[in-house]
């Protein structure tokens, strides 16, 4: 069946032209650059690299690139359910690859938006632009790796792009300016709790439920730990690396046990209910025991 006898909704024709022109060159060099890009937009990846970077480089950067990133997510995929668009796959003509990670449906782009959000926020952190500019080439890089794999519309990816540049660095100065307040533990846990809650209330699907569950027990988890265990990173490198490394294999150990169960929403539910709690509280705790973070609780830096 040729694109002549296959309906397109209109405005799709040119879309539907780009993804066949650029897969007119695909070999399977960028076959596999492709999927390897297409791989830092998976949940997965996030899911891990978050706990690390709060538990073993900084917690100020990992909370709020948190707050940032699954914000960004839960708006993804709330615009996802209310346009309704469908992906590429299965069009005559397109060729789509990495289907694993082409799950529900297709504007925006989850990939797109996500890395961008993350990468910029981050950039942001390190506070060079050259950093920024890295970030952007890498957003551009995992966008175009999701038409080329025949999984996103273009208009799915730029629109994406812009989105998550928008949430990423709005986002990121609002959480700055948040950190200097002096919040006292009672609103903190209050508004960790309703911000979320009204997401959760708003949400329009099962995906952007679980990153409003993800934000409920981990901004809640963070008052509390702050409130109460006070725990903070040590500068010693080796103790730095070993948080790094239990920190990772408890979001693996999580990701295992679910793994077989995550067609549920309820286990979906589950995982990010329990690698926000290991994030925010039971990995400070179990590291303070281990003598791998020192209790000044006020030793933070702040960005």
């Amino acid at each position: 069946m040729s694109r002549a006898s296959f309906p397109l909704p209109q405005g799709f024709t040119w879309q539907y032209d780009l993804i066949v022109w650029l897969q007119s060159y695909h070999s399977a060099m960028l076959d596999r650059l492709a999927v390897a890009f297409s791989y830092l937009g998976n949940e997965s990846f996030y899911f891990a690299a978050l706990p690390v970077l709060m538990l073993a480089v900084d917690r100020v950067l990992g909370m709020r690139l948190a707050y940032v990133f699954f914000t960004s997510m839960y708006l993804n995929a709330w615009l996802k359910s209310y346009y309704h668009i469908v992906r590429p796959v299965g069009v005559p003509g397109i060729r789509s690859g990495y289907l694993r990670s082409a799950t529900g449906l297709s504007m925006p782009s989850g990939h797109a938006q996500g890395t961008m959000t993350f990468f910029t926020a981050l950039a942001l952190w390190l506070r060079r632009p050259v950093w920024l500019l890295l970030a952007i080439l890498l957003s551009l890089a995992v966008g175009i790796s999701r038409v080329y794999l025949g999984l996103h519309w273009p208009m799915d990816v730029v629109i994406g792009w812009i989105s998550g540049f928008g949430l990423g660095f709005f986002g990121w100065q609002i959480g700055r300016w948040w950190t200097y307040r002096g919040i006292p533990f009672g609103v903190a846990i209050a508004l960790a709790v309703l911000f979320p809650a009204v997401l959760l209330v708003l949400a329009r699907d099962v995906t952007s439920s679980v990153y409003a569950v993800f934000l409920l027990v981990g901004g809640a988890g963070a008052a509390l730990e702050k409130r109460f265990l006070r725990t903070s990173i040590d500068p010693v490198l080796w103790k730095r690396v070993a948080a790094g490394v239990i920190a990772l294999g408890g979001v693996v150990a999580v990701q295992l046990a679910v793994q077989a169960h995550l067609d549920e929403p309820l286990w979906q539910y589950v995982r990010a209910a329990a690698v926000a709690a290991w994030a925010t509280v039971l990995a400070p705790w179990l590291f303070h025991l281990l003598g791998l973070y020192t209790r000044e609780a006020d030793s933070h830096r702040s960005r």
